[in-house]
Protein backbone atom coordinates (compact mmCIF):
# COMPACT_ATOMS: atom_id res chain seq x y z
CA UNK A 1 0.00 0.00 0.00
CA UNK A 2 1.28 3.44 -0.88
CA UNK A 3 1.89 5.85 1.95
CA UNK A 4 -0.49 8.80 1.52
CA UNK A 5 2.43 11.20 1.87
CA UNK A 6 4.13 9.63 -1.16
CA UNK A 7 1.47 10.99 -3.49
CA UNK A 8 2.75 14.16 -5.12
CA UNK A 9 0.70 17.32 -5.22
CA UNK A 10 0.29 16.92 -9.00
CA UNK A 11 -0.97 13.35 -8.57
CA UNK A 12 -3.37 14.46 -5.86
CA UNK A 13 -4.68 17.29 -8.04
CA UNK A 14 -5.17 14.90 -10.96
CA UNK A 15 -7.04 12.42 -8.78
CA UNK A 16 -9.30 15.19 -7.45
CA UNK A 17 -10.08 16.34 -11.02
CA UNK A 18 -10.85 12.77 -12.10
CA UNK A 19 -13.10 12.20 -9.10
CA UNK A 20 -14.95 15.48 -9.67
CA UNK A 21 -15.57 14.48 -13.31
CA UNK A 22 -16.96 11.08 -12.24
CA UNK A 23 -19.25 12.75 -9.69
CA UNK A 24 -20.50 15.20 -12.32
CA UNK A 25 -21.10 12.39 -14.82
CA UNK A 26 -23.06 10.50 -12.17
CA UNK A 27 -25.19 13.55 -11.42
CA UNK A 28 -25.89 14.04 -15.13
CA UNK A 29 -26.85 10.38 -15.50
CA UNK A 30 -29.25 10.61 -12.53
CA UNK A 31 -30.83 13.76 -14.00
CA UNK A 32 -31.27 12.04 -17.37
CA UNK A 33 -32.78 8.96 -15.71
CA UNK A 34 -35.23 11.24 -13.89
CA UNK A 35 -36.28 12.93 -17.12
CA UNK A 36 -36.78 9.55 -18.77
CA UNK A 37 -38.87 8.32 -15.83
CA UNK A 38 -41.01 11.45 -16.07
CA UNK A 39 -41.54 10.94 -19.81
CA UNK A 40 -42.43 7.28 -19.35
CA UNK A 41 -44.92 8.36 -16.67
CA UNK A 42 -46.48 10.90 -19.04
CA UNK A 43 -46.89 8.09 -21.56
CA UNK A 44 -48.68 6.03 -18.90
CA UNK A 45 -46.16 3.22 -18.80
CA UNK A 46 -46.75 0.88 -15.86
CA UNK A 47 -44.66 2.01 -12.92
CA UNK A 48 -43.39 -1.51 -12.33
CA UNK A 49 -41.98 -1.56 -15.87
CA UNK A 50 -40.38 1.87 -15.45
CA UNK A 51 -38.84 0.82 -12.13
CA UNK A 52 -37.44 -2.38 -13.60
CA UNK A 53 -35.95 -0.67 -16.65
CA UNK A 54 -34.53 2.25 -14.63
CA UNK A 55 -33.13 0.04 -11.89
CA UNK A 56 -34.99 1.85 -9.12
CA UNK A 57 -37.83 1.01 -6.77
CA UNK A 58 -41.50 1.36 -7.63
CA UNK A 59 -41.71 3.91 -4.82
CA UNK A 60 -38.92 6.01 -6.36
CA UNK A 61 -40.77 6.03 -9.69
CA UNK A 62 -44.01 7.05 -8.00
CA UNK A 63 -42.30 9.88 -6.12
CA UNK A 64 -40.56 11.17 -9.26
CA UNK A 65 -43.78 11.11 -11.31
CA UNK A 66 -45.76 12.84 -8.55
CA UNK A 67 -43.05 15.50 -8.21
CA UNK A 68 -43.13 16.05 -11.96
CA UNK A 69 -46.92 16.38 -12.03
CA UNK A 70 -46.86 18.87 -9.15
CA UNK A 71 -44.30 20.99 -11.00
CA UNK A 72 -46.41 20.84 -14.19
CA UNK A 73 -49.47 22.19 -12.38
CA UNK A 74 -47.59 25.05 -10.73
CA UNK A 75 -46.06 26.38 -13.94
Amino acid sequence: MTDEREVSDDMLAARLRETAARVQAGEQARDERGRLIEEAGRRNWPREVIADLAGVSHQAVTQRIQKSRQQDTTE
